[in-house]
């Protein structure tokens, strides 16, 4: 049974954006949230921010950024090794925040409800425009109306299709990082599709699909500012696993996205 939910947040000079995120968790009907800052080599009116924030609320945590783990996909790493038994973990950008106020005890109290013990749940978001806050598409993995429980080869397939979890929306558990227990540190802004594409190479692998939506994602990230450099690094990934085959994945990835776009969804 699921117990906690863990919110990881790399963050660098970003106290400015922090309390929406915060107060979506404060909000929340379910209390049993953790929410832990990795913090990169911040100022130190960002840092006294953060603090002020842990003392006054005792689920909230912030540890300094190892300098052996670099970048944002470093901290995630670093925030990884913290995971528990029967506790969810989720990476959220400073500028992410939860959908509602009933959004996790809807989500714990239907993934408590069954009796398999997933490695990957996978919800869905919202991307939100940083500057107008429109939704600017929704994001998720399958279409489905129902749960899916994916086994390797399911998962596999949707990934050669050029789906992919929205990773702010989805939630890894401990079995996860037993069995792949970091994010690639050699690349800037595709690693979350790397580990995605190397766990689909595993073994033994369950991933539950929920219609449900969990998160609002600003579009102010770095990642949505350095679009050639992602085209690369997409590229890489594709192609380190998929090898001849990965134009398939790629084309299709973008074509999904162009659609998506359109008709304000994924």
């Amino acid at each position: 049974m699921i117990t906690s939910i863990k919110i990881i947040v790399p963050t660098l000079n970003t106290y400015l954006i922090l309390p929406k995120l915060i107060n979506s968790l404060k909000i929340q009907t379910w209390k049993d949230w953790k929410l832990l800052f990795i913090d990169g080599d911040s100022t130190k009116k960002h840092f006294n921010w953060i603090e002020t924030s842990c003392l006054s609320d005792s689920r909230i945590n912030v540890i300094k950024q190892e300098k052996n783990h670099k970048g944002i996909y470093g901290a995630m790493n670093q925030g990884f090794k913290t995971i528990k038994d029967n506790e969810l973990v989720l990476f959220w950008g400073s500028d992410d925040w939860a959908i509602s106020p009933s959004t996790f005890g809807d989500i714990i109290s239907e993934v408590n409800s069954y009796k398999n013990k997933y490695d990957l749940l996978i919800c869905r978001g919202k991307y939100i425009d940083f500057k107008t806050q429109g939704i600017i598409r929704k994001s998720y993995f399958l279409e489905n109306k129902f749960l899916l429980s994916l086994d390797r080869k399911k998962f596999r397939k949707s990934l050669f299709l050029g789906m992919i979890p929205p990773h702010q929306a989805t939630f890894f558990n401990a079995n996860a990082f037993e069995k792949l227990s970091s994010f690639s540190e050699n690349l800037q802004l595709a690693s979350d599709l790397d580990y995605f594409l190397k766990f689909s190479c595993i073994d033994n692998i369950s991933i539950l699909v929920l219609n449900k939506e969990l998160v609002n994602m600003s579009t102010n990230g770095i990642s949505s500012q350095k679009n050639i450099l992602r085209l690369k690094e997409v590229f890489y990934c594709y192609k380190n696993v998929f090898g001849i085959c990965f134009f398939v994945p790629y084309i299709l990835r973008y074509i999904r996205r162009i659609l998506t776009r359109l008709f304000n969804e994924v």
